[in-house]
């Protein structure tokens, strides 16, 4: 088993391997299709075309990046320069798509001609405005992730990084399994307000694979991976109880604070990582609401932010 001291750098080197990997073109060469469709086909509007075109639109992203090769160096770096082309791009759809319902005989209104092709405006604005904060990131963590990738690789302290993540990528847990997972919000259709706030961060499920002194907290798909002593990943819940499907909460380790939700068993399994003292991770104690109750008073206290309606109760 790697000690902390050995797990830290080959983490780290595998964060930014994966975070590179992730990167893709496919929402470039969607809108670049899109763009080109249409400047050179219908220019009546009609409700096939514009199905044709949302379709193209929304289905592009999802399915272009699983037919392209993994991203590298250069891919992230054309990514960051994608940004605004994007935007243009979208701007320049909404233009000609808005002239092919052009003109607007509306009697009384003869202005609305002219004021009407003025929307496109909004599109790439809304673009620009929602995609900042990521753009941004990758920014910041460029010069990061090629300082790292460009480093040696600890190639088998990476593998058994890997090892040892790889089964908590998979299906969600089990009461044999040894890892958990908690989710951040957004996390259901009536949290959708928070995914118009400007926030670079990644929300959906988490997955902790535990190690004895040490767990690895990732994103679901493998992607923000990293190191988390024993005693550090940090949660607080709002009145776990057996049988509720999910209780909020608030979790903290490293330099991350979210809010979130997670279910009773998987609370248990993290409280009972956090307390226990051996070198081998210990499984969790049968759900108990006292065994909780005290589990809970033992966890360093925090201030806990307001988290909103429980809808999951």
């Amino acid at each position: 088993m790697l000690t902390l001291e050995e797990a830290v750098p080959a983490t780290d080197y595998l964060r930014s391997q994966t975070e590179v990997q992730h990167t893709h073109l496919g929402g470039l060469a969607t809108l670049a299709v899109g763009a080109a469709c249409s400047y050179a086909f219908p220019r009546k509007a009609s409700v096939p075309w514009f199905l044709f075109l949302l379709l193209l639109l929304v289905l592009g992203p999802l399915v272009l990046p699983r037919l392209m090769p993994k991203g590298n160096l250069s891919t992230y770096r054309i990514a960051i320069l994608a940004y605004p082309i994007e935007g243009l791009l979208l701007g320049f759809i909404a233009f000609m798509e808005i002239w092919k319902v052009m003109p607007l005989d509306l009697p009384g209104l003869p202005s609305l001609n002219a004021v009407f092709p003025w929307l496109s405006v909004f599109f790439p604005v809304f673009y620009y405005v929602q995609q900042f904060p990521n753009w941004r990131r990758r920014i910041q963590r460029q010069s990061l992730h090629a300082t790292q990738l460009a480093m040696p690789a600890p190639a088998d302290y990476v593998a058994q990084i890997e090892e040892l993540l790889a089964p908590a990528l998979g299906h969600p847990p089990t009461y044999e399994d040894a890892w958990a997972e908690f989710t951040t919000v957004p996390a259901t259709l009536k949290n959708w307000k928070l995914y118009l706030q400007l926030d670079a961060e990644y929300h959906g499920v988490w997955r902790v694979a535990f190690n004895g002194p040490w767990a690895l907290v990732a994103f679901v798909d493998g992607t923000r991976v990293e190191v988390v002593k024993r005693g550090e990943l940090k949660i607080v819940a709002d009145d776990p109880q057996p049988g509720r499907r999910k209780s909020l909460c608030l979790l903290r380790w490293n330099k991350n604070l979210f809010e979130g939700r997670i279910t009773h068993d998987n609370f248990l399994k993290i409280l009972a990582w956090n307390a226990s003292k051996g070198d081998a991770p210990e499984r969790r104690p049968q759900p108990n609401p006292k065994e909780t109750d005290d589990s809970q008073d033992t966890m360093e206290s925090f201030e806990v932010l307001p988290t909103g309606d429980d809808d999951d109760a």
